[in-house]
């Protein structure tokens, strides 16, 4: 490990005990663009309830706050819980998304950010549908990764993902996706039978980042583990991104830009 990497690591939270802490400082925002979509296919202008399945540390259910009069986060992992940040109307509750224990048809949004893999399908369905009114709308929404930062950049970061790949494969570690690839939630939206339409929507947003934050990208994977094995640091090879990514970007702040897959299912 590079001395800034380890400096990387006391500064923005990167141990075990702050990995919530740092995967809600470095991930991206869901744009303006999906919350605004989502309700035009909602047909409302300020939802009564937003309920946001997997929430993780309230990213993606904050964004909510001030558009929606009430936004429930659900999320299983109470350490995830711990790192979530309070915001006027927010509530969060530990519970698994099959059994978010609200009550029929209340909902008029319900959404996975990023998440959607990492639950059972149907019975994720299944609850979505019976807390969505009428005309509510399920989303499980992904971004795209890496964003587009620079062309070297991208490449450093796509070489890195191709050895954590080798490394699961090695060391026979699973991934959510592994099970329920992204690239299928539309298909298994549409045979479950539980929404009238479903459809897909690609959009992008853009925010500012650094060479500190394509590295924190990399320890928001699940890195952390990795400070307790220096075999595994070794075999990442972590020290070529942060090489590549110091060297391209230097000090700069420049403009991320990040590309979101929406799988959305109308009730």
């Amino acid at each position: 490990m590079t001395e800034w990497s380890r400096k990387l690591i006391g500064s923005s939270g990167y141990d075990r005990a702050g990995f919530a802490e740092g995967y809600d400082r470095h991930r991206p925002r869901p744009p303006d663009a999906l919350l605004e979509t989502l309700c035009r296919y909602a047909r409302v202008e300020r939802p009564a309830l937003v309920v946001d399945l997997g929430c993780g540390t309230g990213l993606s259910t904050r964004a909510w706050s001030g558009r929606a009069d009430r936004i429930v986060g659900v999320e299983p992992n109470p350490a995830m819980l711990a790192a979530s940040a309070e915001a006027p109307g927010v509530e969060y509750r530990e519970a698994f998304a099959q059994a978010t224990g609200l009550e029929d048809g209340v909902a008029d949004i319900v959404t996975c950010s990023q998440s959607l893999h990492w639950m059972d399908p149907q019975p994720t369905f299944a609850e979505a549908a019976r807390v969505l009114r009428p005309g509510g709308v399920f989303a499980a929404y992904d971004y795209d990764w890496p964003p587009v930062i620079d062309p070297e950049v991208d490449e450093a970061y796509d070489a890195y993902q191709w050895r954590r790949g080798e490394m699961r494969r090695n060391r026979g570690i699973q991934r959510g996706g592994d099970r329920w690839d992204k690239s299928s939630h539309l298909q298994r939206m549409r045979e479950s039978g539980l929404f009238r339409f479903c459809r897909e929507i690609l959009l992008h947003s853009i925010e500012e980042g650094n060479a500190d934050r394509v590295v924190g990208f990399a320890y928001s994977l699940g890195l952390p583990a990795a400070l307790d094995d220096p075999e595994l640091e070794q075999e990442l090879r972590v020290a070529e991104l942060e090489e590549v990514a110091r060297r391209v970007l230097g000090d700069r702040t420049v403009p991320f830009l990040f590309g979101y897959r929406v799988r959305a299912g109308v009730r």
